[in-house]
């Protein structure tokens, strides 16, 4: 079984609790010993801002490299640049190589990878319509459903974190 069986997104609208959702998975996926890669969206229209401004990797892309990867102990840095743009699916196979056990990607809405969903105003609801594969929906106090998915409290991480975890290791034995 690939990696795919393991790719989940985490989608919602903007500030509605995606990022601390994640890195509190991240956080329970690890204290089980699970190797978890992230996609993030940055869909603000930015490019993004190199950490490494002035620097020897840096002043390699200014010269022209197309990609750049600097190792320093045990981490790997690696910026490339792909002027048709990155799919989801172009990062997919270089994690590939990393024997991991899950990936979670934050946005990309319209990707057709298991979803979990985060809702913060009754309002965004109308999300839901819009979404496929949606797994499970994560609601803020207050917030009720009336379809019928699988739905967790924003706070009770714990309790999401082991369904997921038990969602990977059901696909594992699949």
């Amino acid at each position: 079984m690939g990696l795919n069986e393991h790719i989940w997104q985490v989608v919602g609208y903007s500030n509605s609790g995606k990022t601390t959702l994640v890195e509190k998975l991240l956080q329970y996926a690890d204290a089980n010993n699970k190797r978890v890669a992230t996609i993030k969206h940055h869909g603000h229209g930015k490019r993004l801002t190199a950490l490494d401004t002035g620097k020897d990797s840096w002043r390699h892309r200014q010269a022209g490299a197309v990609g750049c990867s600097v190792v320093a102990d045990q981490t790997l840095q690696l910026q490339l640049t792909n002027e048709v743009g990155w799919k989801v699916s172009d990062i997919l196979s270089f994690y590939e190589q990393l024997n991991l056990d899950a990936v979670l990607i934050e946005g990309y809405k319209q990707e057709d990878y298991k979803k979990i969903v985060v809702i913060r105003d009754k309002e965004h609801l109308e999300l839901l319509q819009e979404l496929t594969n949606v797994q499970a929906v994560i609601l803020w106090k207050g917030i009720e459903l009336s379809e019928a998915y699988r739905s967790f409290d924003i706070n009770d991480t714990r309790t999401i974190g082991e369904w997921l975890l038990a969602q990977w290791e059901e696909r594992k034995h699949d």
